[in-house]
């Protein structure tokens, strides 16, 4: 059984090696790590990266989010799917450089580690774009603004292509 992370005042810190033990459990770290490390292998960045995305987009679509008015309807509509997997939460904000999607807390970085090319990435983006153009975003593109940090946290922007 894993050692609870070590108090500090009363309270619990954030520290990365403890949050990447809860965001990926032990039965597929080491799977989805060797499984990482053979795609990045076998495809160059980009190609990856793009492999990812067509990855997010295809699980996008197996997720629904239904009819969504507002901005504040898709995100919770969103996060109802990110809760139910563990997968973090999403934050959307309007900005006048586009809509800003901050990603919180994804097994991502805990799975695949953080890559300098940030493959891991594109499968966010993928799951953006299936989810924006579904709720009637077409024309408008995702981009990575920041990419994994250790806490499997990244940035992404809808904006004009």
């Amino acid at each position: 059984m894993p050692s609870p992370a070590p108090q500090q005042s009363g309270s619990y810190p954030i520290d990365a090696t403890y949050a990447r033990r809860l965001q990926c459990t032990r039965q597929w770290r080491g799977f989805l790590a060797a499984l990482g490390q053979e795609f990045a292998e076998a495809l160059p960045p980009g190609e990856l990266h793009a492999l990812m995305a067509r990855i997010g987009t295809r699980f996008a679509v197996q997720q629904n989010l239904g009819n969504c008015e507002t901005i504040a309807a898709l995100q919770d509509a969103m996060n109802q799917v990110w809760e139910g997997l563990d997968w973090g939460f999403a934050e959307l904000a309007q900005t006048p450089a586009g809509m800003e999607v901050h990603h919180r807390f994804s097994p991502l970085a805990a799975a695949f580690g953080n890559s300098e090319e940030g493959w891991a990435t594109g499968f966010l983006q993928g799951v953006y774009q299936q989810w924006f153009e579904a709720a009637g975003a077409g024309g408008l593109r995702v981009q990575v603004t920041a990419p994994l940090d250790t806490l499997g946290s990244a940035r992404l922007r809808l904006a004009t292509a």
